[in-house]
């Protein structure tokens, strides 16, 4: 549980921090307390723009030589985010995607600079480019499996923070505090599909059919604007509306 508290240590952090640079020297901190040397949140854009997420600590010459031949649109693990809403070790990547001996390149060339395997959770928000976590060991290091779960947090959390504060200063009138308010009900239900349970259940429990549980939880997500069920209880924690110990104490 240890590794959890962490997580809610900076969840609790990530939501108040106000700087980009502060909310990286987090992000690396925690990195580095799951045993990853490098990680990067990132929006799959060529650019760097105030409103696109670029936050990373990779070695510089690499994103310089990546940015420099305009490689990113190439890059297997960022196309195998295309692929799949799931997290995926880069060892798998073959699996989703054909790799091209280009590709393969720029594998081979990552880990000459010195980033060894790694781990990477898409990121997908409607009406925005596809972005990602990626957590990575140094070169001739092992992945730890076991940190996988609490670095998919870290990714949401983490993101999402990047993201807000990414908006502010391109200043699109986003408002951190403009909350969506969920209703009883809704929250109730998110309540209980986040505990693991099924809608069947949740209805059970609520007395309520299946049909208008999942009434509940699609029209909560449309009012949160995200596209999975995953990306719901991600942002209800991040606002408050939900608090980890609503989650765990079942």
């Amino acid at each position: 549980m240890a590794e959890f508290q962490e997580v809610q240590e900076f969840v609790r952090q990530s939501r108040e921090v106000a700087d980009l640079d502060v909310l990286k020297g987090l992000v690396e901190s925690i990195s580095r307390e799951f045993g990853f040397t490098y990680f990067l949140l990132a929006h799959h854009v060529n650019l760097i723009a105030p409103n696109y997420v670029q936050l990373s600590n990779y070695p510089e010459d690499w994103s310089n030589e990546m940015r420099r031949q305009s490689q990113f649109a190439a890059d297997p693990v960022l196309r195998a985010c295309q692929k799949t809403a799931a997290p995926f070790q880069w060892s798998e990547i073959d699996r989703l995607i054909k790799v091209s001996p280009a590709q393969r390149d720029i594998l081979r060339r990552a880990a000459h600079a010195g980033i060894g395997p790694g781990f990477t959770v898409p990121v997908h928000i409607p009406g925005e480019c596809t972005g990602s976590g990626s957590f990575a060991v140094a070169a001739g290091r092992e992945l730890n499996a076991a940190a996988m779960p609490y670095v998919q947090f870290v990714t949401s959390f983490g993101f999402e923070a990047a993201r807000k504060l990414c908006l502010k200063a391109a200043h699109l009138n986003f408002n951190v505090a403009d909350v969506p308010g969920l209703t009883p009900r809704q929250l109730d239900c998110i309540v209980l599909m986040a505990q693991g349970k099924s809608d069947w259940t949740v209805g059970r429990l609520l007395g309520l059919s299946q049909r208008t549980v999942q009434e509940h939880i699609d029209n909560a997500r449309k009012k949160y604007g995200v596209g999975s069920r995953h990306q719901l209880i991600v942002r209800t924690l991040f606002d408050n509306q939900l608090g980890f110990e609503d989650i765990i104490r079942a």
